[in-house]
């Protein structure tokens, strides 16, 4: 395996909701190429190209953060709607059940957590089932 399939091996496991692709072209040198299919009713960036893999990686960090601080915040206003009070940070958001005990829920690769144990409530795509499995934690 050649040193470009190994990063592009690892940008992949890392980054698995997309699609990593490097090639070599004579004109433009080595390309980085990253593409995804978003969930219906989602904007975001589904596409992005790069000369080398490290600024790939970083585009593709900036693009995590912003799905999950876009997926915490849905995550609040439909915890709300259940009468559950959610306070977002960022990508954190504190959840205080209907038992008032107080939680954190994490967000990164696209995936819902709690952040005392690392449990997976949910990926983003799944909104209405991670809302339910929170509800459900919290009584």
């Amino acid at each position: 395996m050649t040193g470009r399939n190994e990063i592009r091996r690892a940008l992949s496991e890392d980054f698995p909701t997309w699609l990593i692709e490097v090639s070599e072209e004579a004109t433009l040198g080595v390309r980085w190429q990253a593409g995804r299919a978003l969930a219906p009713g989602h904007g975001g960036i589904i596409g992005m190209c790069s000369d080398n893999h490290a600024m790939l990686r970083e585009l593709l960090d900036e693009t995590d953060a912003i799905d999950s601080r876009h997926a915490i915040r849905d995550l609040a206003a439909g915890l709300r709607e259940r009468d559950i009070t959610a306070h977002v940070y960022g990508t954190t958001l504190l959840v205080t059940g209907l038992d008032a005990r107080e939680q954190l829920i994490t967000c990164k690769r696209g995936l819902f957590r709690w952040a005392s144990d690392g449990r997976e409530i949910g990926p983003i795509v799944e909104m209405r089932a991670a809302i339910e499995q929170i509800a459900r934690d919290g009584q």
